[in-house]
C-alpha cells in the first residue's frame, strides 16, 4: 500500500482527522491528451511533489498545449470509484480540481481528476477514441500492448435506452422503448423495460456503421424480457416426450430470461444446482446424460420410459417387479416339481413303471432345478434399475 494521502489508508486517516471540505462551484473543464497510464504496480508515475501515483493515475499533455517543443506533463487520478473506464494512451480525457483527502487539514485544497466514466468521443466508436498528437508513432497509437480492432461497431441507441459499451463488442442495453431499428417493441409492448446482456457482436466489414444486437449471431447474449419476443433459433427442437410441445422460442411472448451462447456451464461449488418451474422441465439434445456418484432416482405419479409409452396409440406396457415376478415363478416351479416328483413315480394299478412318464419327469425336474438355480442367482434383477 501506497504512505501517501493517494492511498486508501491515507484517505481514511484523512477522513478521521478532520470532517468538511469541498470542491468550490464553477470549476474549470480542460482536456488532457493521455500519454501514461498506472495499471500495475510496474508503471510508476510521481505527481509534481513527487508522490507516487495509485493504480490509475494517468500522465497528460493539455491538448490545448501540445507541439512539438510542448514538454509539460500533468497528472490526474480517477474522479469516480465505481463506475470506471480507463483510457488508452493518446486518449482525450476531460480534466478537473477537485478536493483530495488533505482538504480537510488544508481547506481549498484541490488536485486534478480525469471523468473516468468515458472518455471524449472523437472517432464515434466504442473501441478506442485516440487523438494522437505530434511526434507520437502512429504503428501503437493506443499503446505498444493493444491490438486495434477495426470491426467493434457502435450500437443503435433507442429513445431513452442506457447503453455501456465495451471496447471490445460487449455491451449492456437498458431500454424498452419503440423504435424502427428495435425487433424487440412494438406498439403493444412499448415501455415495458428489457436488459440486454451481449458478449460479442456480429462481424461485418467494418467498425463504423451502427448495428443491433442479434442472439442468434452475437456470441453470448443474456436477455430479460417482459414483455416481448426474441428470435432466437433453437441449436435442437425435439420434443417428442410432449403431448403438447411448449412454445418456441421465437414464438413465446411474455416475462421470460433467455440464455444464449456456443457452452453453458453451470457449477455449483458448495452446494446444489436446483430447477424449478411451475409446469415443466424441458431437456432436449443429441444425447442426455446424467451421471451420479451415489445414487439416481426419479419420482412422479406416473414414469414413462419412452414417447409411445404415454401416446394413446399405444398399449401402456408397465414395467415387470422383479421381486413379485421371482416369487411367482419360484410358485411356479414348486408347482411342476411337484407334478414331476408325481410323474417321476408313476407306476400301473400292478405297481408297474410307466418308462415314458417316468423319463419325462426326470428331465423335468432336472430343468426346473436348473431354472431356480438361474432365479437364485439373480440372472433376471438389475443390480442398478429399481421401480416401485
Amino acid at each position: 500500500m501506497y504512505s501517501s494521502r493517494y492511498s486508501l489508508g491515507g484517505r481514511v486517516r484523512s477522513v478521521q482527522t478532520n470532517q468538511g471540505g469541498g470542491a468550490s462551484k464553477g470549476d474549470a473543464i480542460s482536456f488532457g491528451r493521455v500519454e501514461t497510464i498506472v495499471l500495475d504496480e510496474s508503471v510508476e508515475l510521481y505527481d509534481n511533489e513527487g508522490i507516487k501515483l495509485p493504480i490509475g493515475g494517468i500522465r497528460y499533455k493539455l491538448v490545448t498545449e501540445a507541439s512539438d517543443t510542448n514538454e509539460n506533463y500533468y497528472t490526474a487520478l480517477p474522479l469516480f470509484g465505481n463506475i470506471q473506464l480507463y483510457p488508452f494512451e493518446n486518449e482525450v480525457v476531460a480534466i478537473l480540481n477537485a478536493p483530495d483527502p488533505d482538504t480537510q487539514v488544508s481547506n481549498g485544497r484541490k488536485i486534478s481528476y480525469y471523468l473516468n466514466s468515458g472518455v471524449v468521443n472523437v472517432w464515434g466508436t466504442p473501441h478506442h477514441n485516440a487523438l494522437p498528437g505530434a511526434g507520437v508513432d502512429f504503428q501503437y497509437p493506443i499503446g505498444r500492448d493493444v491490438i486495434q480492432l477495426a470491426d467493434i461497431n457502435p450500437l443503435y441507441p433507442f429513445p431513452g435506452d442506457t447503453l455501456i459499451e465495451g471496447r471490445h463488442g460487449q455491451s449492456i442495453r437498458l431500454g424498452g422503448t419503440k423504435s424502427k431499428m428495435n425487433p424487440l417493441v412494438d406498439a403493444a409492448n412499448d415501455g415495458m423495460p428489457y436488459l440486454i446482456i451481449s458478449n460479442g457482436q456480429i462481424k461485418t466489414d467494418n467498425g463504423i456503421d451502427r448495428i443491433v444486437e442479434n442472439i442468434d449471431k452475437d456470441p453470448n447474449s443474456l436477455y430479460f424480457l417482459s414483455d416481448h419476443t426474441v428470435n432466437l433459433t433453437p441449436a435442437n427442437n425435439k420434443r417428442a416426450s410432449y403431448d403438447l410441445p411448449p412454445t418456441y422460442a421465437k414464438a413465446y411472448r411474455g416475462n421470460q430470461v433467455v440464455v444464449n451462447g456456443g457452452r453453458l456451464f453451470f457449477n455449483a461449488k458448495e452446494e446444489s444446482i436446483l430447477l424449478s418451474a411451475k409446469e415443466s422441465v424441458g431437456i432436449n439434445a443429441t444425447t442426455v446424460n446424467l451421471d451420479a456418484t451415489d445414487y439416481f432416482c426419479v419420482d412422479a405419479k406416473e414414469i414413462f420410459l419412452g414417447a409411445g409409452a404415454r401416446s394413446a396409440t399405444f398399449i401402456k406396457q408397465p414395467v415387470i417387479l422383479g421381486n413379485q415376478l421371482d416369487r411367482w415363478l419360484n410358485d411356479l416351479l414348486d408347482l411342476i416339481l411337484h407334478l414331476g416328483y408325481a410323474c417321476e413315480s408313476a407306476s400301473t394299478e400292478d405297481k408297474q413303471s410307466i418308462a415314458s412318464i417316468n423319463m419325462v419327469a426326470s428331465e423335468l425336474i432336472k430343468e426346473s432345478n436348473n431354472l431356480r438355480a438361474r432365479m437364485t442367482a439373480g440372472e433376471f434383477k438389475s443390480a442398478k434399475v429399481y421401480t416401485e
